[in-house]
């Protein structure tokens, strides 16, 4: 009974020893490798890891499409967006050349739809990114 406890004890040390020195490996968006080469992907997992945590956050949470208001006298600039329910907005960015601002939200016109792309403030992206890895 005693070997056994002892064998019991030791294999739990050595599955928490284990976990613990495994990495923490975080593994990019797919859409990710629509904007940028695989290698270099591949690279920033394990170079720099908080750079991806930071894209895959940014890739779903860093804007929002809502209804336009027509009654607003509004002259947003037109982008192009094929599926509103599926955006990569790091290509469209880089396809589309849309800006962000740090202070306020960027509000784009989404042609052929009564919807608009709404850029959260970077300053308010940061924050949302700081609460989700639990920074804050």
């Amino acid at each position: 009974m005693k070997n056994c406890l002892l064998l019991f004890f030791f294999c739990l040390a050595w599955n928490f020893s284990s976990a613990q020195n495994e990495p923490n490996t975080v593994l990019p968006d797919e859409r990710l490798y629509e904007v940028y080469e695989r290698e270099y992907v591949d690279g920033l997992v394990e170079e720099n890891p908080f750079l991806i945590k930071r894209w895959n956050f940014y890739l779903d949470n860093a804007f929002l499409i809502t209804e336009n208001i027509p009654e607003k006298d509004n002259d947003y600039p037109t982008i192009s967006i094929k599926d509103v329910n599926n955006i990569n907005i790091l290509l469209l960015e880089k396809e589309q050349n849309l800006q962000r601002d740090w202070d306020k939200p960027i509000i784009y016109k989404i042609r052929g739809t009564d919807k608009i792309l709404v850029y959260h403030a970077g300053k308010d992206f940061t924050k949302s990114l700081k609460k989700h890895l639990g920074e804050m």
